[in-house]
């Protein structure tokens, strides 16, 4: 048997009964893995804590970046491995894992993101995804954000073609939901920081994107499944600024509220 990897993987979950198994199988050679709660109803806790190279914690919900920085701060290796929930390491991946580690000479791996739907790569004219999720702990920290979360890295970053596989097994309901919860965490950080929506964009980001999706990008490629695709992209892109756009209206009008209290 081959000696445990000496890297703490770390995830955050809510509700992911239905793919925690999985992910977690596939590192059980790890020394460490942290698995971070933020209050699942399902078997998600349980299923975690039967690993037993598991450390399962919960903490309220402060939002992705938040939650990643709070789980990787929990890891006790130097090298450490962002996973989620409903992502597996291929053996290809696991193999450079090793190498990386036993190298010691870069200080972060960005590899590919395999995405999965149903068991089925879907089809269109882009590649895999380029993420970065093996890092010295010492050298990555989160940019904080609501949404869309990343690692920012200082130093040696070595690349691989080796993937992590993506298995979005989600309903079209679910990734409307999804579309809807993560348009609003979007718009809440561009409003944050200024951001404005005009009403051309507002009007102009449902068809654009649409277009974008579907055609320039090779969706249609994928039948019915890449329509729903660019659907979704475009629904998602017109509630975030549409949202946008609404805060600052809800902000002027409290901003007039409160000055005709003061008067």
């Amino acid at each position: 048997m081959s000696s445990s990897i000496p890297v703490s993987a770390y995830i955050i979950t809510l509700n992911e009964q239905d793919n925690i198994g999985a992910c977690l199988d596939r590192l059980v050679e790890f020394d460490e893995v942290v698995v971070v709660d933020s209050g699942s109803s399902d078997a998600t806790v349980a299923i975690a804590e039967s690993y037993p190279n598991t450390k399962v914690s919960f903490n309220e919900w402060p939002g992705f970046s938040e939650q990643k920085a709070h789980a990787l701060n929990l890891c006790s290796n130097d090298w450490v491995l962002n996973v989620d929930a409903d992502e597996i390491l291929s053996d290809a991946y696991l193999d450079v894992v090793r190498e990386t580690v036993t190298a010691d000479e870069a200080d972060a791996l960005e590899s590919n993101r395999t995405l999965y739907r149903w068991g089925r790569k879907p089809r269109h004219f882009g590649g895999d995804d380029r993420l970065i999720r093996l890092f010295r702990k010492s050298c990555g920290h989160y940019e904080p954000r609501r949404v869309h979360e990343s690692i920012s890295i200082t130093g040696k970053i070595a690349r691989t073609d080796a993937t992590i596989i993506h298995n979005e097994n989600l309903t079209f309901t679910q990734r409307v939901h999804k579309a809807n919860k993560y348009s609003q965490a979007k718009a809440e950080d561009k409003f944050e920081k200024g951001h404005k929506a005009s009403v051309i964009t507002v009007s102009l980001i449902f068809p654009l994107t649409f277009v974008q999706v579907y055609l320039l990008k090779g969706h249609f490629l994928d039948g019915v499944g890449g329509l729903m695709t660019a659907m979704n992209a475009a629904y998602y892109n017109f509630m975030k600024y549409a949202k946008l756009r609404e805060m600052h209206k809800l902000a002027a009008l409290n901003k007039n509220a409160a000055g005709h209290q003061i008067r």
